[in-house]
């Protein structure tokens, strides 16, 4: 199957005249199958750097890590079977990740580890493919991996190249090739920002709870002010409540909102909505006169932590992936 990343490159090279075929072998990481494991040659990229992009990859397809480290580790992923009687029982998935000097080259060695929750229906009637299917989607991203390498000039007509880095332009290069080819620019798909790996990899499971644990709270005080202020404050409470319960069963399931771009900016919006709403319920309703200032203080309180992170997932709109919004780290 051929992945999202090489279609993208072969159009690009379509649209510039250029044989996809040869720019495709320019782009790649070199790598072979070893017998039980993929081994990936990295060339001069620090074993660091490496294993920032490489840890960004399974995360972003669902992975968390089970065991030891982002240099030597196993990345671990649990969905459930497609068949309509076992859509209950788990498929494991465990890839085993190695990243090692070898001479003056970095190496990326990646293995099947034991699989478990494999008994269901799904293997017997797919067998190995499960798992290797999941293997070659992994492998097709890091086959063309190169963070230090933005785009390469190709000739059009003797293939001759340069290598675009990511601190060069491709004006810094000559315009003709030697033969009097002409240079053509394909640039390498876009690949994470540095920071936001960086902030990735500091963020702790308790900031992927933050903004719905505060969800939680600004709609716990709208159901509680229903003992004195019977109103429509019950209703947004209520919804704002079961809103973060889901807000919170995805992340702790996976640490991350495994959505597309579209659609986590969607699911932002719908929960800044949800903060200004009770926010605005709560600063509109009339205070009972007994202790009113206690309970001034308390409502101001959750107004300003509902416009607070209301405005943080506003942010998160326009900048899903901003690795300074301390509200909620980027995903």
């Amino acid at each position: 199957m051929v992945s999202s990343i090489e279609i993208k490159i072969r159009n690009e090279s379509k649209r510039k005249g250029l044989d996809p075929d040869e720019v495709l072998q320019l782009m790649e990481v070199p790598f072979e199958w070893t017998g039980d494991s993929y081994l990936f040659d990295f060339g001069s990229m620090s074993v660091e750097k490496l294993s920032d992009y490489i840890d960004f990859i399974f995360r972003k397809r669902g992975y968390s890590l089970g065991e030891g480290t982002q240099i030597d580790g196993v990345y671990v992923k649990t969905r459930f079977g497609d068949s309509l009687a076992y859509k209950r029982l788990p498929i494991e998935y465990r890839y085993k990740v190695g990243i090692y000097l070898n001479g003056e080259k970095t190496c990326l060695e990646i293995s099947r580890a034991v699989h478990g929750g494999l008994m269901s229906a799904d293997k017997r009637v797919y067998g190995e493919n499960y798992l290797n299917s999941e293997l070659n989607k992994i492998v097709d991203q890091l086959q063309f991996l190169k963070p230090s390498i933005k785009g390469y000039l190709v000739c059009n007509k003797c293939g001759a190249y340069y290598e675009v880095h990511k601190d060069e332009s491709p004006e810094d290069f000559p315009d003709e090739c030697e033969c009097g080819g002409n240079f053509e620019y394909i640039a390498i798909p876009d690949f994470p920002d540095e920071k936001i790996v960086e902030r990735k990899k500091t963020a702790t499971p308790t900031e992927y709870l933050r903004t719905p644990a505060a969800l939680i709270l600004v709609s716990l005080a709208c159901i509680l002010s229903v003992v004195y202020n019977p109103s429509q404050i019950l209703t947004l409470g209520m919804v704002g409540l079961a809103f973060s319960m889901i807000f919170v069963l995805i992340r702790v399931k996976s640490q991350e909102l495994v959505l597309n771009t579209i659609s986590r900016r969607l699911f932002y919006f719908l929960t800044a909505i949800l903060f200004f709403a009770e926010g605005w319920g709560l600063g509109t309703m009339p205070l009972p006169t007994d202790n009113y200032n206690a309970n001034m203080i308390m409502t101001s309180f959750f107004m300003i932590v509902a416009v607070i992170f209301g405005l943080g997932m506003i942010f998160k709109v326009f900048s899903p992936d901003n690795p300074r919004n301390f509200l909620d780290p980027p995903l």
